[in-house]
């Protein structure tokens, strides 16, 4: 067995970094562990930790050299369970460029 070390930057937005201050950094390794925890792949579109008492919004993609990008921003507590991962989204939004952009109007 032998352990691999990947690239993972994590990108916090100035919101998240002013109410993390110091967590920052272990923030976003409770984000990468978050990922990691859920097995839905490493590319997210858009899910939701708390870490210590701030709700955190994280994405998570795969950029083109190979490294993961972790983006933090500040959550909101009223959509904990929220998660979106990216491929559906990505699915979503090609239906929708394939309609010519416009999103289907309910009666």
């Amino acid at each position: 067995m032998f352990q691999v070390k990947a690239p993972v930057l994590v990108v916090p937005s100035a919101e998240a970094r002013a109410a993390l201050g110091v967590q920052v950094r272990p923030a976003g390794l409770a984000a990468w562990r978050e990922l990691a925890r859920r097995g839905q792949g490493l590319e997210m579109a858009h899910f939701q930790i708390v870490h210590e008492g701030v709700t955190l919004a994280v994405s998570s993609r795969l950029c083109r050299n190979g490294f993961i990008e972790i983006g933090l921003g500040l959550g909101d507590p009223r959509m904990a369970a929220r998660v979106i991962p990216a491929l559906p989204l990505r699915r979503a939004e090609a239906r929708l460029r394939a309609r010519g952009g416009e999103a289907r109007r309910l009666p």
